[in-house]
């Protein structure tokens, strides 16, 4: 399992100026900011649960636009029916990169509930036909332009390392700056 921030990296370098990037992952949100992103990037930071059905609507308002949403475990543990409505609505532009650590990160940390949830296995259930989980920078390499190019949604279970001694930048926008920066031609 990779830190969060080699994957994140590897993401980044792989995004083009005609894809848009929503998240609402705590550790992510606050990372992007402070990243050359070649896209126009949505972070609204602690805001769990969001980054799916926001990425959904610009997906399907954009069809143009390759959309990749970057969602928690934790996060999407509250809402995973959001997975039902991607497949019934099937936007070929849309990939969900579910970043998994076992933890509620954004809040302190705190385990999530000790049931064991295969995120893969939910996805599929709930109609999603692309899904791949990805174990480091490499895997996630390979994976992402398979589900850039799918031609339907897809969900990358992208396994991370929790590190609480992470040094994940401070929170830096406020919601004026994240709408000055998000802009879609």
């Amino acid at each position: 399992m990779n830190a969060r921030k080699p994957l994140l990296d590897a993401l980044v370098s792989m995004l083009t100026p005609r894809d848009v990037l929503v998240s609402c992952l705590g550790a992510n949100a606050r990372y992007l900011p402070h990243m050359k992103v070649p896209s126009p990037v949505f972070a609204l930071c602690d805001s769990m649960g969001a980054a799916v059905p926001l990425a959904l609507g610009m997906a399907l308002q954009r069809p143009d636009r390759h959309v990749i949403a970057l969602e928690g475990d934790g996060s999407l543990l509250m809402s995973p029916n959001v997975l039902a409505t991607v497949a019934a609505a099937r936007p070929a532009n849309l990939s969900i990169l579910l970043w998994v650590n076992g933890r509620y990160e954004s809040s302190g940390g705190q385990a999530l509930p000790s049931a064991p949830v295969d995120w893969a296995a939910l996805a599929r259930a709930a109609g999603i036909h692309h899904v791949e989980s990805v174990r480091d920078v490499a895997g996630l390499r390979a994976t992402f332009p398979k589900a850039r190019s799918a031609g339907e949604p897809a969900v990358l279970v992208v396994e991370v390392a929790f590190d609480p001694a992470e040094a994940i930048p401070p929170y830096s926008e406020r919601p004026e700056e994240i709408r000055a920066r998000f802009r879609i031609d």
